[in-house]
């Protein structure tokens, strides 16, 4: 019987959780320069959802803006892009060799169409310290 009260509890605990998804490249950290692409399959409709960029750094990346290129190909083949400034936190410690942060990009978003939802991330200049980068979708 505590088996099954257990099991119950941990079933509440992780499905009342919000989902998330997230999906990283990696990248020259000397000198990032090419496009990153990261696919997210939807399936949801219907669900408003946060898209952040999201980068992983080390120490030789000393910039608190970074500014990049978003193209988003949706599944009907319809294209957008724009391009982003990036404010980062920096408030990691020194001790740390790397750091890993998202950067939100639009708030409450709806993907209503069903299928591959393409994201490219490009660097408008040659960035040092980026080690990967890519997509969190969180509802």
């Amino acid at each position: 019987m505590r088996l099954f009260v257990a099991l119950f509890a941990l079933c509440v605990v992780v499905s009342c959780g919000s989902k998330s998804y997230i999906d990283m490249q990696p990248v020259d950290a000397y000198d990032w320069q090419r496009a990153v692409s990261v696919i997210y399959e939807n399936s949801d409709t219907t669900a408003l959802r946060n898209i952040a960029i999201a980068l992983r750094y080390n120490d030789s990346f000393k910039s608190d803006t970074l500014t990049v290129k978003v193209q988003t190909s949706l599944p009907d083949a319809h294209q957008f892009s724009e391009n982003v400034v990036l404010h980062f936190d920096r408030s990691y410690k020194a001790t740390a060799l790397t750091a890993s942060e998202s950067v939100g990009y639009r708030q409450s978003c709806q993907l209503s169409e069903r299928g591959s939802y393409i994201f490219t991330i490009t660097p408008c200049r040659g960035v040092s310290g980026v080690e990967a980068v890519g997509i969190e979708i969180s509802e």
